[in-house]
């Protein structure tokens, strides 16, 4: 409980940290791949203020400019904003050393531009703090081949910005700026959704219906997790839950939520990339019964980002056995990519499906 805590302070409670006039994130031509380090340009870019008190509290800072080389996927001001940063107190109190493995998670030792990453999902990249990051890339739709300045690059399901804010060449490493903060636990799903006090009922009813041992396995495995509001609104509690008889209901009424258990590492982005570039034939998750669609799709005109989940038939029915469309809770920053050592977990703010819909 103790350590989920601290992961929620860090990624809740960071403050912009303002001081003078800073550069901007886009360096002249001459100093690329220059005289400054990674740590020197994170310290001298107010867009990255934020970032750079972290650096600096846990003593990263410095070793971001040593020799490296390094690439660091950096969260901008904006991405900690929409996390809901609010306090100077919680930055100052936060321990240190959960702080700096959750920075040193967004950084790897090697050199690695746009167009040095293969075309492909989820190439695995040891993290300084040890743990594998995922970075998936992908071609424009429709493009055979599309200048590294333009393909479509997540990490960990952390969207890459294009043009000037990615392939920033530095003398001891890159720096590419990221839409929000990844998110990286040390634990297995079951640690992380009994830390959860939002997700009880969950955790009860993927009990009731002997879905729970299969997640201490090694997967890779996706989750999609209701919260307690979603079961109380569908007049499932505790006791209602501990009542039901799984083989009353079809199976799918509670395995869609481990995506059937199935091994596989789901980002909320996929379907973009999957839809657009690899998928010739199979661009949903495919269930017993039905299909499920994680919609993603980032506006560069207005800078937002939409994500929801919408479950359907294979016919494309939506709608009968549930919400038409599910949204991930407190927005696609806080919901979605939670990683941990066996799988992905995603916090939903709604049932996929209606187990009274789904009686035998």
């Amino acid at each position: 409980m103790q350590l989920h805590k601290l992961s929620f302070l860090f990624f809740l409670s960071l403050l912009i940290v303002t001081g003078c006039k800073k550069d901007n994130l886009t360096l002249p031509p001459d100093e690329i791949g220059g005289k400054r380090a990674v740590g020197d340009f994170v310290r001298n870019n107010y867009d990255l203020s934020i970032l750079a008190a972290g650096l600096e509290k846990t003593g990263l800072m410095d070793s971001l400019n040593q020799p490296g080389p390094f690439t660091l996927f950096a969260p901008d001001n904006n991405a900690f904003k929409d996390m809901g940063v609010t306090s100077a107190a919680a930055f100052n109190t936060m321990n240190t050393d959960s702080l700096r493995d959750a920075l040193k998670y967004h950084v790897f030792r090697e050199r690695k531009y746009i167009g040095d990453f293969p075309v492909q999902m989820s190439n695995k990249f040891v993290t300084l703090s040890g743990a594998e990051m995922y970075v998936s890339v992908s071609m424009m739709p429709g493009s055979p081949f599309s200048p590294p300045i333009h393909r479509n690059v997540y990490v960990n399901g952390a969207l890459v910005y294009k043009e000037n804010k990615r392939d920033i060449a530095l003398a001891n490493g890159v720096v590419h700026v990221i839409r929000k903060p990844l998110k990286y636990y040390p634990q297995t799903i079951q640690e992380f959704l009994q830390a959860d006090t939002s997700l009880t009922l969950f955790v009860a009813a993927l009990k009731q219906f002997k879905l729970w041992d299969g997640l201490s396995a090694k997967g890779p495995f996706t989750v999609f997790a209701p919260d307690n509001k979603a079961f109380r609104n569908q007049r499932l509690t505790a006791d209602s839950i501990s009542r039901m008889d799984p083989a009353a209901f079809k199976p799918i009424a509670m395995s869609i939520y481990t995506t059937e258990h199935k091994i596989r590492r789901i980002f909320s982005t996929d379907w973009q990339q999957i839809n657009g570039n690899f998928g010739t034939n199979d661009t949903f998750i495919q269930l017993t019964g039905f299909i499920m669609q994680p919609f993603y799709e980032y506006n560069s005109y207005n800078l937002t980002e939409t994500a929801y989940l919408k479950p359907m038939t294979p016919e494309g029915g939506a709608g009968t056995n549930g919400p038409y469309t599910i949204n991930y809770k407190g927005s696609i920053a806080k919901g979605t990519d939670h990683v941990v050592t066996n799988g992905v977990v995603h916090k939903i703010d709604d049932l996929l499906l209606y187990p009274r819909t789904l009686r035998k």
